[in-house]
Formats: C-alpha cells, sequence, structure tokens
C-alpha cells in the first residue's frame, strides 16, 4: 500500500500548495471576478456586494453594492433633510474605466456640496449606471429598481454614440442582443419584446453562471481565468493624468461606431430604432411626472464629436465619410426643447475644453480620443453637470 501513501500525500501537497496560493492572492487583495451575470428582465445586470478589479481600457478597483450598483450601499429610504438624485445610463455613468475619485457620479456629489439649492439640506447622488444599457434596459430600471429608492430627480444620462442602437435588435452589437426591446406597432404604441429570455445565448447563460460563479469564489480560478484569456494577471492602473495632443498627432483618429448615425438616415432600421429610442424618452418624462419625480437629460457626445481641435474634427469627417458630425447629439437637444424636457447637452463644454487645452478627454494610452471619458473628461463633465443642475434647482 506504499503507492496509495505516496499518492495521500502527493495530494495532500498539491491541496496545501493550492490552499497557499489561494491564501496568498487574498491577502494581496487580489481579484479579477466576473462582475456580470444574466437577468431575466433586464438581459444582464452586476452581481450585488461583488468586488474586484476590472480591466476595460484601464485597471480599476470596482464595489458593487447590496443592490449590484456601483458605490456602497444605499438605504431605500433616503434619509430626513436630503435630495436624492438617480443618474441611469450606460458605462459613461458606471464609469468603470476611472477609480472611485475621479468617477463621474461622485464629482457630481462633490460639484453639488455648495450649490446654494442644498444650503439646508444633503444632496444625494446614486449610480444606477449599467455597461451596455440602452434607453429600453434604463425605462425598465427606473419603473423596477430606480423608483423604489424614492428619488427626487432621475437624471438620464443618453449616450449619443450608441443608445440609439442599442435599441433596435438589428442594429445591436451581436454580444448584446440578448435584451429586452420595445416593439413600435402600426399603432405607433410600443409593446416590449422579451423574446429574450427563450433565445439559446441567453439559456446558455442562465445554464453556465454556476461556472461564472464557481470562478468568482476562487481568487486562483480568477488568475486563470485572466491568463486563459491572454489578460493582465496584476492590476496596472493608468495614472490620473492629462492627454495632450502634442505628442501624439499621429494618433489613430477614434472610428464612430456608426457612421449612420451622423445624418438623418433613409434606413429603416435607423427610422424606427430613432422613433423608439423618441418614444421612450416621453414614456420616461410622463412616468416620472406621474410619480411626482422630476427628470431631465444630460446627453454624452462621442469620442469623435469631441476630438480636441476643429482640425482633427474635419480630419475625421472626411475619413469616416460623416455627414454631419453633429446630428446625434442635436436631434436628441430639439426633441427635449419640443417636448419641454430640460437637458444639458455636453458637446459644446467638452469641445470648447478640449480645444482650448489641446487635451484628449476620451480614452487612455493607446488608444487617445477613443473609448470612454477618462480623468480630465470625467472632470469636465461632472463640473458642466453639476453647475447645471444647482442652476436648475436654486430657487
Amino acid at each position: 500500500m506504499t503507492w496509495l501513501k505516496n499518492l495521500a500525500l502527493l495530494l495532500a501537497g498539491l491541496f496545501c500548495s493550492v490552499l497557499l496560493i489561494e491564501l496568498a492572492l487574498r491577502l494581496m487583495g487580489w481579484s479579477f471576478p466576473i462582475f456580470m451575470h444574466p437577468n431575466a428582465d433586464l438581459g444582464w445586470s452586476y452581481r450585488p456586494g461583488i468586488a474586484g478589479w476590472s480591466s476595460q481600457e484601464n485597471t480599476v478597483y470596482l464595489q458593487m453594492n447590496q443592490f449590484g450598483f456601483r458605490g456602497p450601499d444605499w438605504s431605500q429610504q433616503p434619509a430626513a433633510n436630503t435630495f436624492r438624485i438617480a443618474v441611469i445610463g450606460d458605462s459613461f455613468v458606471e464609469s468603470s474605466n476611472l477609480p472611485d475619485e475621479h468617477a463621474l457620479i461622485n464629482l457630481i456629489g462633490g460639484g453639488l456640496t455648495g450649490c446654494p439649492a442644498f444650503a439646508d439640506r444633503q444632496v444625494e447622488v446614486l449610480n444606477f449606471g449599467v455597461s451596455g444599457y440602452g434607453t429600453a434596459q434604463e425605462f425598465l430600471l427606473l419603473k423596477r429598481q430606480v423608483v423604489s429608492f424614492h428619488p427626487d430627480l432621475v437624471l438620464l444620462a443618453v449616450y449619443a454614440g450608441n443608445d440609439v442602437a442599442d435599441n433596435s435588435r438589428s442594429l445591436s452589437v451581436e454580444n448584446q442582443k440578448a435584451r429586452p426591446y420595445f416593439i413600435e406597432l402600426p399603432s405607433g404604441e410600443l409593446e416590449l419584446d422579451t423574446s429574450f429570455r427563450n433565445a439559446d445565448a441567453f439559456l446558455r447563460a442562465v445554464a453556465g453562471d454556476w461556472q461564472k460563479r464557481l470562478v468568482n469564489a476562487s481568487y486562483l480560478l480568477q488568475a486563470l481565468k485572466q491568463f486563459y484569456k491572454g489578460a493582465a494577471i496584476m492590476p496596472a492602473p493608468v495614472e490620473a493624468q492629462t492627454f495632450r495632443r502634442g505628442s501624439v498627432e499621429n494618433s489613430a483618429l477614434p472610428a464612430p461606431q456608426f457612421s449612420k448615425l451622423y445624418s438623418s438616415s433613409t434606413d429603416d432600421a435607423w427610422r424606427s430604432a430613432w422613433s423608439v429610442t423618441e418614444k421612450l424618452l416621453l414614456q420616461m418624462r410622463d412616468w416620472s411626472k406621474q410619480n411626482r419625480v422630476d427628470f431631465k437629460l444630460v446627453i454624452f457626445p462621442s469620442p469623435v464629436q469631441a476630438l480636441p481641435g476643429e482640425d482633427m474634427r474635419r480630419t475625421a469627417i472626411h475619413a469616416f465619410g460623416l455627414a454631419d458630425l453633429d446630428y446625434p447629439t442635436e436631434r436628441i437637444a430639439q426633441f427635449a426643447a419640443h417636448n419641454g424636457i430640460p437637458y444639458l447637452n455636453l458637446l459644446d463644454p467638452l469641445r470648447a475644453y478640449g480645444d482650448r487645452e489641446r487635451d484628449f478627454l476620451y480614452g487612455f494610452p493607446p488608444h487617445l480620443g477613443n473609448g470612454h471619458l477618462n480623468a480630465t473628461g470625467s472632470k469636465v463633465s461632472s463640473e458642466s453637470i453639476a453647475d447645471w443642475l444647482c442652476r436648475q434647482l436654486s430657487p
């Protein structure tokens, strides 16, 4: 039975080695978990209480609260004498590429601290941003979750770069089609379509979620997952800094995700996507009014719209054959104005700062100008939003 003893010793040694590696990783605070899980109402959402490093353009430590949103734990009922703002949006609101001290929602909250509107009360800004969400998911999120937190104001962040396309099954990117959509009926009314629940991709995601939960339970399995993906094993955050044009004049221009977004398209899919998006904005406005909640919009331009310098923007227009660089943000702004929805278009303040300082407000090396807001872009955006909200809310 010597071989049995040797096998037992081998297995015991292997077990102890694995246990020591797991313990060492935990002591180091190292974790690259899988943040998302399938959601039968919204397509996907964040796992409540999950925390760890995330690598999307930048390496950032993220903490999801007990409700599955970025930030500290919240109480559903706001404290007495508190004005609560719920900000709904996609990854631009979530700020998953920025640490807490540079995240958009945290900066907005800080910027409102000295506002006269809150001289005798507290202001609380809640982050309801979820990466990849379109207006349809945000409307459902408002009705099913956000309302239970009793906000005084709902601030919807509309990202001009892809929110319209996200509201169309035919235009959505392939790996994000497993989501709810609103379909425009011949009558003009919108009907919720949840057929994604029976789609193969969603059913596979639900059936395989136990594997992701298993990975999240072990730091060692997370390390193996990173190795398998060819991703970073150790966190390497990019320092918050200003990214100027001087040394990167010849950097690749950020191609727009959808070139047809920059014109009044005669394409049926785009006409339908715009119509659904605009009707959803009206429904969110009306639903908020019915529930005695203030409703406002913030419009985020796409990276190509906010390139630093008119020369760079002209080059991008010609390079990508864009009919009207300002079209998506202007269309949303005009629609909001026509329908009595207070809005802030961030295109002008972002362009003004970028042109003056020659700074890239989107992206990180080596993809400057592309992707999401960097620390400078988040600062400029948050200051503009906080100043606008203060003026809107002050008597």
